[in-house]
């Protein structure tokens, strides 16, 4: 199988949800199909780095630069009525650049990542799989419901644009991957979507690096922070939840981990113990030595993977409905569910006090994740999507 594979960003790990997805994807497809990678960049530096990552894996990589004008095309809305972020990376020479590419290569099959690139393969009669990830209009319709006064119109405009522009794809494309339940039934209901979760990189012998390592009296965050829901996130815990907890348990420290902290981020540090790390090489190391995982996400669409990474690194975790969206089949025995920040106290408050308790939900969640979300069983959801998309 002749698979041309294309993302709007450069597969990485442990970056942004399509970049984990697609790192992950890439390395385990290995001697499983022929495969042609496009992705856009904006840098040549990554340019190296895929090309140093990736050459292996791959039977051609190709590379097409965004350009600097890519958030002025975000314009071209106003003309065409398309969503924000497909007009951002809309270009004509893009678009030449794809089509040489195809007739160069000539895939048995196209696999896209995400809405934004769908524009430049509408026309293609190859059989072609969309991987959406997330319901994007559900997304932009939370933000719009949270975000600032002056941003609730232009999100409610993408959520509206992008709810049109999805149903379009689901016309287009012969299958189209959610990694969530939630957003599946968001979207209207069609035969051609089909659920892949996520996996972990997390296994026995990568947490056997890690025996040695001291617990502190830790809660910890982690994540993207430049997130908007994650922002929201933590904001809410640090202002809501912290100070209560920090009254009882003098000594308690709160870990924000993830790279690219937003300034209202980074003054969350300036409350007594609440660290900001920015980026750090090892999340797991402050997973490993915290004793309770802090999830109150309150917006946001997908599945979390910072609560497959928490779990799976054995860290005992207090989390709101949302951030299971997406983990099928957990329950209190796996996590600690709080749907207000007084049951967020609460439960957190009995975790630190009780160890024997902190250990049980860890070794059950644990065992629930590495048990049932491995990347291998993702990429072999993958493939079978692909092979009945061409036996179709």
């Amino acid at each position: 199988m002749n698979v041309l594979y294309v993302t709007p960003r450069p597969p990485h790990s442990p970056y942004k949800g399509d970049q984990l997805i697609a790192y992950n994807q890439i390395k385990r497809l290995e001697n499983k199909c022929k495969l042609n990678l496009i992705t856009f960049i904006e840098t040549q530096k990554q340019k190296k780095e895929v090309h140093n990552e990736f050459a292996e894996y791959c039977e051609n990589i190709f590379f097409i630069k965004l350009s600097r004008s890519k958030k002025i095309n975000i314009l071209k809305t106003l003309i065409n009525y398309k969503p924000f972020q497909v007009n951002m990376f809309k270009e004509s020479r893009a678009k030449e650049k794809i089509e040489d590419i195809i007739n160069s290569v000539d895939p048995d099959l196209i696999h896209v990542q995400t809405i934004r690139l769908a524009e430049y393969f509408l026309d293609t009669n190859l059989p072609k799989v969309i991987d959406m990830i997330d319901a994007i209009s559900l997304n932009m319709k939370r933000r719009s419901k949270k975000d600032s006064f002056l941003l609730k119109l232009p999100f409610y405009l993408e959520s509206y644009l992008c709810e049109k522009y999805e149903d379009k794809i689901l016309d287009e494309f012969n299958q189209v991957l959610l990694i969530s339940k939630k957003d599946k039934e968001y979207l209207k209901d069609s035969d051609k979507i089909k659920i892949n979760p996520n996996g972990t990189y997390i296994d026995q012998d990568f947490l056997s690096n890690y025996n040695n390592i001291k617990k502190e009296k830790a809660l910890v965050f982690h994540g993207n922070m430049q997130y908007f829901p994650n922002v929201e996130a933590v904001n809410y815990f640090t202002k809501e939840i912290f100070p209560k907890l920090k009254n009882e348990y003098k000594d308690l420290k709160f870990y924000i981990v993830g790279k690219d902290p937003t300034e209202k981020v980074e003054k969350l540090a300036n409350k007594e113990g609440v660290i900001v790390t920015g980026f750090v090489d090892d999340i797991c190391g402050y997973l490993i030595k915290s004793l309770v995982g802090v999830y109150s996400l309150r917006s946001g669409t997908g599945m979390q993977n910072k609560i497959l990474e928490a779990l799976g690194c054995g860290l005992p975790s207090v989390v709101s409905p949302l951030a299971l969206q997406g983990i099928q089949n957990t329950n209190d025995s796996h996590v600690c569910i709080a749907r207000n920040k007084e049951e967020f106290i609460e439960k957190i408050s009995i975790l630190i006090e009780n160890e024997q308790l902190r250990k049980s939900i860890a070794k059950r969640g644990q065992e629930f994740i590495l048990n049932n979300y491995t990347w291998e069983a993702n990429v072999n959801r993958l493939l079978k999507s692909w092979k009945n998309t061409l036996n179709d």
